[in-house]
């Protein structure tokens, strides 16, 4: 299994290197492009799904980004957006909704994208307001709810051309996790429920089940897999995010049982975890250990427990 790990963990890196450059569309099949983010500015990546007679574009970004998607999906495609799926309630999921309904298309989620919003917003939007010209431009003061919302754990779209199944698999991430899943072509957007690197926090997470909704995401078997940030690739990402959180989980648990706080463990996973695992960012590596210990001590999910993000 550790000789496996580590194979992915080379893939990975060799697929980071031949990426596209940062923000520019890449075909990933016929119809489907993916776009990284530009990480300076906070953004994250982007899927457009081509139907026969509209486009789908996976996370509405944050505005300023949502702007600059708006011009680049007219020159993939002559057809209009019509849906914008958020993956999740993050700012840089979903704080462009209103750019893109302002558009014409409609902003849809899972039932737990909008209860999260309704749970930490107008307040994490006001605290990035200071911070972020895109916002202050919309002249909003809360983040635009999904105008679709999804109940149960499936949504089907098919015209006849292509298949597109909107899937939740449980609590991980965050508790609306959402997947985009391309039966015929074997296509995975993930959200940032699967992330290439170390671009993620664990803050609002189930760190206990994320796992297990990453074993349904590789049970369905993809080919390609398109992460909310981070360069794609294939399964190897898969498997890499869910060992990296069994790792973690299992190494603070072992350390909070002699006793540590989480200021006191020294926290030495494999070399394959150290991928995800922010060693460049010892204050989000810190937040990692710290989301575990929550979890562990208080026994229920980390994002379930009052917390600031930051």
């Amino acid at each position: 299994m550790r000789q496996l790990l580590a194979l992915g963990f080379i893939l990975i890196a060799a697929a980071r290197v031949a990426s596209a450059q940062s923000g520019q569309p890449e075909k990933i099949n016929s119809g489907v492009w993916f776009m990284t983010g530009d990480s300076s500015k906070g953004y994250s990546n982007t899927v457009v799904i081509e139907m026969r007679d509209y486009l789908i574009v996976v996370d509405a970004n944050y505005p300023g980004r949502a702007h600059e998607l708006l011009q680049i999906t007219k020159a993939l495609s002559p057809k209009p957006v019509r849906y914008v799926f958020d993956t999740h309630a993050h700012g840089d999921h979903s704080y462009g909704n209103s750019v893109w309904t302002a558009a014409g298309a409609t902003t849809v989620a899972f039932a737990g994208v909008i209860s999260e919003m309704n749970r930490w917003e107008p307040t994490r939007w006001r605290n990035a307001l200071p911070k972020r010209a895109d916002l202050q431009a919309t002249g909003e003061t809360d983040v635009q709810r999904p105008q679709m919302s999804i109940s149960g754990d499936k949504l089907v779209l098919n015209d006849g051309t292509r298949e597109v199944d909107f899937l939740f698999f449980g609590w991980g991430h965050t508790p609306g996790d959402g997947y985009v899943w391309l039966p015929r072509e074997k296509i995975l957007a993930t959200g940032d429920a699967a992330v290439n690197g170390p671009r993620n926090k664990l803050l609002d997470a189930n760190l206990a089940n994320w796992p297990v909704a990453l074993q349904r995401a590789i049970d369905l078997g993809p080919n390609h897999v398109l992460p909310g940030h981070g360069d794609a690739g294939g399964i190897e990402i898969l498997r890499g995010q869910r060992q990296f959180l069994l790792d973690l989980h299992a190494a603070v648990k072992q350390q909070a049982a002699s006793g540590k706080k989480p200021a006191e463990m020294q926290i030495n996973l494999p070399e394959p975890d150290r991928w995800w695992f922010p060693d460049t960012r010892p204050d989000l590596r810190q937040q990692d250990i710290e989301a575990v210990y929550l979890e562990i001590t208080s026994h229920q999910p980390a994002g379930a427990v009052p917390h600031e993000w930051k």
